[in-house]
């Protein structure tokens, strides 16, 4: 049976990070003696916590150990991604030239995150599946959410929102081009701190039944 990441390289992981096995222990709120039977736990809670101690994709943890091993990429340091897609230098504003940037930003931070998590996925605890990320969630994210500096914002928060937001509800499909591959459309909330309450809509592909993240927005006054 395949191993996935987390079981398989956890220990090397830890090594190639520079994270004694005593500091992830305490991290984790677990003592030093358990670590190796942590590294075998299946609880996507448990791994999710991992991955924010480690400052690692969690997409990366929870894949199977055809991934490339730590030595083979380089990892993203947390602490390097959340200083680079903070507010600071986001427009604020509501002219074309606020949209056009904010756009990019968002572009931009899809492409990164893209580099960092090449699965293109995340586990919703949620829905109990995986959310996809493909072409349409960017150009529908990039047109919807870059017109208010909160939705702009809330995007920055993709890991968090893909993983913790809620289904609040079902709503079927627009007549358009883009919502054509889906059957229907989920509505998903999300509580971002210092935002408030975000709404993603995920679309449920035919035939497939793939769940692909389509648009993120801030829920504004």
């Amino acid at each position: 049976m395949d191993q996935i990441y987390f079981e398989a390289k956890g220990e090397a992981l830890l090594e190639s990070l520079g994270i004694s096995k005593s500091d992830f222990a305490r991290r984790m709120g677990i003592k030093r003696q358990n670590v190796k039977s942590l590294f075998k736990s299946k609880n996507l809670e448990t791994i999710h916590k991992a991955s924010q101690v480690m400052g690692v994709p969690f997409a990366l943890l929870i894949g199977y150990i055809e991934e490339p091993d730590p030595d083979e990429r380089p990892l993203p340091s947390q602490k390097e991604d959340d200083s680079a897609f903070s507010g600071d230098g986001i427009p604020t504003g509501n002219s074309s030239e606020d949209i056009v940037t904010r756009r990019k930003i968002i572009a931009n931070f899809y492409r990164e995150w893209k580099i960092a998590n090449p699965s293109l996925r995340q586990f919703n605890f949620s829905l109990n599946e995986y959310i996809n990320i493909r072409f349409v969630s960017i150009t529908e994210t990039c047109t919807h959410a870059s017109r208010t500096y909160l939705s702009t914002l809330a995007v920055l928060q993709l890991d968090a929102i893909l993983t913790y937001a809620r289904k609040t509800g079902d709503v079927p499909t627009k007549p358009n081009g883009n919502q054509k591959p889906f059957e229907k459309m989920i509505v998903m909330h999300y509580q971002c701190p210092g935002i408030g309450m975000v709404k993603m809509t995920v679309g449920v592909r035919r035939g497939k039944h793939e769940k692909v993240q389509y648009c993120i927005t801030a829920i504004e006054g």
